[in-house]
């Protein structure tokens, strides 16, 4: 990935360029490791009683491990914000996913989605890991999507930039505090990646006129919808949680159909 990005601007690779490759590295062996644990799990369930030999055992972990390695190499050497966002979705539900499966309170919904990380077992540290990765990765997204698209405000792009950077940051800091050790910094992080979300979709067409009106439409329809689930939750009608995974899929769908849009926007004035 480092040889890739070298070879595709001319610009020298700073520090942040090998921050991104490292959590891009430790993103596919997660990725790796809870797919095949999946299958393995699947494949347990789907053959009770039958007894495995050494042989074959290793010739299919041989297999996987090249399958594995041709994967990541192909991701490595074809990365664009696509497949990065791509990337960053498989990597956050396959994380919050096992969090939820390996829970050593089977009830922690009944609280938050926050429950995942208070305890001191591997669930907890595998929900808190994939935030802190997961808001990394938005960091970068940010960066890289940002660099080419075209406006006609002096400083749109930098504010949209600065917005989704403190997204990431924000989620990642959700991981490093969790709830039950620092309650109002946990808080305060993830109430303020609510409002930063909803400041760049209010601000989007003025920072960028150029952007869709129908994706700035959406942005909209996404607040709106919630806001009702906050309205849900605050008469009971919903928990926490249910509101908690909603906007967090919300958000995470709108930052992936900007990237999307970004692109096609940088294209369109490539190809004029």
């Amino acid at each position: 990935y480092v040889l890739h990005a070298r070879q595709s601007g001319a610009r020298r690779l700073g520090v942040l360029d090998y921050l991104d490759a490292g959590a891009l590295a430790f993103a596919h062996g997660i990725i790796a490791l809870l797919s095949w644990t999946l299958l393995a799990v699947i494949l347990e369930d789907a053959f009770i009683g039958a007894e495995v030999y050494a042989l074959p055992l290793l010739a299919l972990s041989a297999a996987a491990a090249s399958v594995t390695a041709y994967l990541v190499f192909y991701s490595a050497t074809h990365m664009d914000l696509s497949l990065l966002a791509l990337i960053l979705t498989v990597f956050l539900i396959e994380g919050v996913l096992a969090a939820m499966l390996t829970a050593s309170d089977p009830f922690w919904w009944r609280d938050n989605l926050s429950a995942l990380g208070m305890t001191n077992d591997l669930s907890a540290m595998t929900f808190n890991l994939t935030l802190i990765v997961a808001g990394f990765i938005v960091t970068t997204l940010a960066r890289y999507a940002t660099r080419g698209i075209p406006t006609s405000h002096a400083h749109g792009i930098r504010w949209v930039r600065l917005c989704l950077i403190l997204v990431g940051v924000f989620l990642a800091f959700v991981g490093v505090f969790p709830v039950n050790e620092f309650f109002f910094i946990h808080t305060a992080f993830a109430s303020g990646m609510a409002v930063v979300f909803g400041v760049l979709v209010i601000r989007l067409p003025a920072w960028i006129p150029g952007i869709p009106r129908p994706f700035v439409a959406l942005g909209w329809l996404f607040i709106a919808a919630i806001v009702v689930l906050a309205v849900f939750f605050v008469v009971r009608y919903y928990t926490l949680t249910a509101v908690e995974l909603v906007a967090g899929i919300l958000v995470f769908t709108w930052i992936i159909l900007f990237i999307r849009n970004a692109a096609a926007l940088e294209t369109d004035i490539n190809a004029t």
